[in-house]
């Protein structure tokens, strides 16, 4: 408020009379005569004065107090969303901890293995009473040689392997339904007093890791204070602590909890186990086998259509080249049938040797096979004349002798010669479009030799 009334009002302190004082009487003049009309003057001058302090005060000040409160409320604000974003870190790390099965496993495997080192211990240093020595040794007998937890089940250098060791209830599920095996439960209850009996006398004991060798049993451990064990244990109606359960796959996809131990450890017998392992085995290997049947036959049928697949290929490929080769032999006879068209039409086109005293050419043709020609032609005829004349005289269209029939040019036909004509001296290859006359080396008589295009 004193702000408030510092920024908008009179920065003067009023004037507080005392009680009990006399009125103040206002001054007076020389005359005897009061100050009112002077006071009275300068009233609107003070009145206008203190206006403009308070808008000033007002205009500087504003600012300063906005931001001020605005900085107060971001560091109020600050300071409450940070224990908020501590306790959602906190939570949010332990609901991905929960959600990680390999992780709870690898901690219970972890717990239950120093937990088992102390008790061992403690029974080599005598301090257990008699009567759980007794018991101990009536376990012992039945159960023969005791193996170490972390040798059996150590997650990183364990007898048994992670193929075996699932890491939660659904994949022990997925394995048992998918591989046709046992599957062992072992529920762990560590707020018992007796909750290491299980694991010491039962997991450890070479009659239980002799039936696991044998049977291929899968295994899945859980703690019943998670919530993956007590689901676990709430689906399996279980009631006492701990339970050892052995599930089995009893029809295609329908797995069954199909003997269980639980609570006291005078409840387990190994014979009970080994007889429920026994009787159910053979359903088990009817299981395999008839499922190694249907992927036979799958394979068979897998196999039959991949043959099927590649013979229809293959007769695919073989009708495709097949009717290439057809339409290959129908360009060639087409193209065969157009060439000797344009050779009569050429034949028919070819002029005759020029008659003494025209401007004319004497040229000698040596061919491929040593063959050598002597003629004339025009001098006005392009060279390509006598390339049509050495075609001719290749295809032995020239030894005939008779009246060539007229034949038309073949529509969009253009011929190529499968040869060069080539003046040796100097060597230089005739062009078909240049004027013999202006063909050197050859005009008014050559020598040319052909070549055969590569």
């Amino acid at each position: 408020m004193d702000l408030f009334r510092q920024t908008f009002g009179n920065n003067e302190e009023p004037f507080i009379q005392i009680p009990g004082a006399f009125r103040e009487e206002p001054p007076t003049d020389m005359n005897g005569r009061a100050d009112d009309q002077n006071n009275s003057a300068n009233e609107p001058t003070q009145n206008r004065d203190r206006y403009t302090k308070s808008v000033l005060h007002f205009l500087f000040q504003a600012p300063l107090i906005v931001l001020y409160y605005l900085l107060n409320f971001i560091i109020r604000s600050s300071r409450l969303l940070k224990p908020l974003l501590r306790f959602h870190g906190f939570y949010q790390r332990k609901h991905n901890r929960l959600l990680d099965h390999s992780s709870q496993l690898n901690c219970l495997l972890e717990n239950l293995e120093n937990e088992s080192q102390i008790v061992t211990c403690s029974e080599a240093n005598g301090n257990i009473d008699d009567n759980r020595n007794s018991e101990d040794a009536r376990n012992n007998q039945n159960s023969g040689v005791q193996f170490s937890f972390g040798s059996l089940y150590n997650p990183e250098n364990g007898t048994f392997l992670k193929s075996i060791m699932q890491s939660s209830y659904t994949e022990l599920l997925d394995a048992c339904s998918e591989q046709v095996k046992f599957g062992v439960i072992y529920l762990h209850d560590p707020l018992l007093d007796n909750h290491m009996d299980y694991v010491n006398k039962i997991l450890c004991s070479e009659t239980f890791v002799n039936m696991i060798r044998k049977y291929q049993v899968l295994l899945w451990f859980g703690d019943v204070t998670t919530s993956e064990g007590l689901q676990v244990s709430n689906a399996l109606k279980i009631r006492q602590y701990p339970l050892l359960g052995i599930i089995s796959l009893k029809a295609e996809k329908k797995i069954e909890l199909v003997a269980r131990v639980e609570g006291s450890i005078s409840n387990y017998m190994p014979q009970d186990l080994e007889t429920i392992f026994s009787k159910n085995y053979p359903r088990l290997i009817q299981l395999r086998q008839q499922r190694q049947n249907v992927e036979m036959q799958r394979l068979i049928r897998q196999q039959q259509d991949s043959r099927y697949q590649d013979s229809l290929r293959r007769d695919q490929q073989r009708e495709s080249e097949r009717s290439e080769q057809i339409q290959r032999e129908q360009r060639e006879r087409e193209h065969e049938r157009i060439e000797n068209q344009w050779l009569l039409w050429r034949k028919g086109q070819l002029k005759p040797e020029p008659s003494p005293g025209k401007d004319a050419s004497k040229v000698a043709i040596r061919l491929e096979n040593g063959q050598r020609l002597v003629r004339k032609f025009d001098a006005s005829l392009p060279t390509e004349e006598i390339y049509a004349f050495v075609e001719l005289q290749l295809r032995g269209l020239l030894d005939s002798e008779g009246h060539t029939p007229f034949v038309e040019h073949p529509a969009n036909y253009q011929h190529q010669y499968g040869f060069k004509l080539i003046t040796p001296v100097p060597r230089r290859e005739l062009d078909p479009s240049t004027k013999i006359s202006d063909a050197g080396g050859i005009y008014p008589s050559g020598n040319i030799v052909m070549e055969r295009l590569e």
